[in-house]
């Protein structure tokens, strides 16, 4: 059993080969999620807002933050775990672009959204950790922050080097996971004492997401060559699907899936506004109308 997942030229096989690393983060995770149910949201409770300065309203149902939680602990071990880990840092870019799709796309949120208010509050606090917190969950630092991370991880000139060691993959992964929290931080950071982008807002916000995937994606769009030599060295997995084919398969996972992932949040995110607006536009009719038959 290695620490993580690198580059070793060896020949795939089918052999399954955990990850420690990965394993302790997932664990650990599971841990959290578990005294949160058993002990902690007894003992932190429901958050108290009096004497705070509260910017947001946390929504979100105990059952929802539960499901939330179990898919993304879930994906999130299916990013950093055997086969996916393995194949992804050494053998095929697609397979290292389905990694970073799933998990800046779509394990973050999940597990931003799993997170209690309670406990982010708690972690975080309301002093100097929170100012720094609110500076990060701006779009105007989480924006640059995701695009430069991603360009630079995906680049061949830090790719390839770091892909050699077991470390310096995983401090590759690192970026980009974080990358993927930051990205998110605008619309969905757990702590109430952080304003978070609603509405209108944050649907031109994921807009602008968009284009995140796309830039990296340059750097093999435009390529009729291997451009990452790990790749290209690498044992075939699969019988005639070349280094190139890898390369442009990797490219559209990684523009169209990335696409795919924001537009359904999109969509999810649109229709959940509309329904807040009709329910308060009723209950504004509704109030008129109990008003105008007291006067009566």
């Amino acid at each position: 059993m290695g620490w993580w997942c690198s580059s070793t030229r060896q020949v795939w096989n089918w052999t399954p080969r955990p990850y420690l690393g990965a394993l302790m983060i997932v664990g650990a995770l599971i841990a959290l999620g578990v005294w949160w149910v058993v002990r902690g949201r007894g003992r932190l409770g429901e958050l108290e807002p009096a004497g705070h300065d509260v910017r947001s309203e946390v929504r979100g149902s105990t059952r929802g933050r539960t499901t939330a939680f179990v898919f993304g602990a879930i994906g999130l071990w299916a990013v950093l775990d055997w086969p996916l880990a393995t194949l992804g840092a050494g053998y095929l870019a697609s397979a290292q672009m389905i990694r970073q799709i799933v998990m800046v796309m779509a394990v973050a949120p999940l597990l931003l959204f799993a997170c209690p208010p309670a406990l982010a509050a708690r972690v975080v606090g309301w002093g100097w950790r929170l100012r720094t917190l609110r500076f990060v969950a701006t779009p105007y630092f989480a924006v640059p922050f995701a695009a430069l991370s991603l360009i630079v991880v995906n680049s061949p000139t830090f790719t390839d080097p770091l892909l050699k060691s077991q470390f310096g993959s995983f401090a590759m992964d690192l970026v980009w996971v974080a990358a993927g929290f930051v990205l998110w931080m605008p619309v969905q950071c757990p702590h109430p004492g952080v304003r978070r982008l609603e509405g209108g807002p944050a649907l031109v916000y994921l807009v602008g997401q968009s284009i995140i995937p796309v830039l990296p994606g340059f750097f093999m769009t435009w390529s009729d060559s291997p451009i990452y030599a790990t790749y290209e060295l690498a044992p075939r997995v699969f019988a005639g699907f070349t280094a190139v084919d890898d390369q442009t398969t990797a490219a559209a996972i990684l523009q169209i899936g990335g696409m795919l992932f924001l537009w359904i949040q999109l969509s999810y995110r649109f229709i959940s506004w509309a329904q807040r607006q009709m329910d308060a536009n009723q209950a504004k009719v509704h109030s008129m109308a109990r008003q105008s038959t007291s006067a009566s």
